[in-house]
């Protein structure tokens, strides 16, 4: 994976990742009185489920 990165971006020192709500979910997110403290559990959780997958 590192070659690759490599060959593809010589320059690039990170890279990004995009994160998206199951359509399900988008209009709870949307309507909850709270919204702050959902998505930074939301984030708090996407970035637990990365840090295993990584």
């Amino acid at each position: 994976m590192v070659k690759i990165g490599i060959r593809l971006f010589p320059r690039v020192s990170e890279r990004k990742v995009v994160l998206t709500l199951p359509e399900q979910l988008r209009i709870l997110f949307h309507n909850h009185s709270n919204q702050k403290c959902l998505y930074s559990r939301f984030m708090v959780f996407a970035e637990a489920c990365l840090s295993k997958l990584i």
